[in-house]
């Protein structure tokens, strides 16, 4: 089913106003996304499973929504079913047809669907254990942009001593801090002690005080032994790099008043 542009601009402020929380905007467009849903759209009766299953844990209706999109082929809907069948949300638990949709969602380019996918391979969960599928796949969803796949796949490489391979991926995904607050400390320590590369105290800063962001508890006396290492402008460098200005002026007047 094709959309046109001014529908296709609401679909997209729609999955917005669910992946921000955003309850007062989503509680005003409700009623055209319902309308929408009603008259058998499936990329609304998607938006209202997605909403059901991620803001009112209302499983059985985010079954019946999702079931109806599902069918309809949309990945995403592929994806959101094949995630309550994984974890039995409303649902009989069913590994195996879990599965299944996030073949079709991944075969079809959803790369959350190719991301789940991956684990359930790397794992064994409802198809053949395959380390070799589960690392494509995450390639695959890492290049098309999600930053969890990234974040696996370089915890990966470190488990197998390739510092440098974790390394060139975390640099490029710890600024925008959409990982485990672990990925972001694990690349403050291979900064600080040169794993993978030179080392390089204001990127070693800049990621503990992105874990602290996150939510990584030991992450701020690790940023205060190491700014203690540099200079007040190396640290407005690192807390730049790190994209934490908002939060860290206390942390730079603490460092500019030793």
């Amino acid at each position: 089913m094709l959309i046109d542009v001014e529908l296709q601009e609401f679909l997209e402020r729609a999955h917005s106003a669910i992946q921000e929380e955003e309850h007062d905007l989503l509680n005003e467009m409700l009623p055209r996304i319902e309308e929408l849903a009603d008259s058998g759209n499936p990329y609304f009766q998607e938006v209202i499973g997605a909403a059901a299953l991620e803001i009112e844990k209302d499983y059985p209706k985010a079954y019946q929504y999702l079931k109806l999109a599902a069918d309809a082929r949309i990945p995403s809907a592929q994806r959101g079913l094949g995630y309550m069948l994984a974890l039995g949300l409303g649902v009989e638990k069913n590994l195996e047809m879990a599965a299944a949709l996030f073949h079709k969602g991944a075969d079809a380019g959803d790369p959350f669907a190719k991301y789940n996918l991956a684990n359930m391979y790397l794992q064994g969960f409802g198809v053949p254990e395959s380390e070799e599928k589960g690392t494509r796949l995450l390639e695959e969803a890492a290049n098309a942009g999600l930053a969890a796949a990234s974040a696996q796949l370089a915890d990966m490489r470190g488990a197998i001593d390739d510092y440098g391979g974790a390394r060139g991926i975390l640099e490029e995904i710890v600024p925008d801090g959409e990982i485990p607050p672990l990925s972001a400390k694990n690349f403050s320590a291979m900064c600080y002690h040169g794993l993978g590369g030179p080392v390089d105290k204001i990127k070693a800063l800049g990621a503990a005080l992105k874990s602290v962001e996150l939510g990584e508890r030991d992450g701020i006396d690790s940023s205060r032994t190491i700014a203690g290492e540099l200079t007040i402008v190396e640290i407005e460098e690192a807390i730049a790099w790190s994209k934490v200005d908002d939060w860290a002026e206390a942390f730079l007047a603490c460092a500019r008043d030793r």
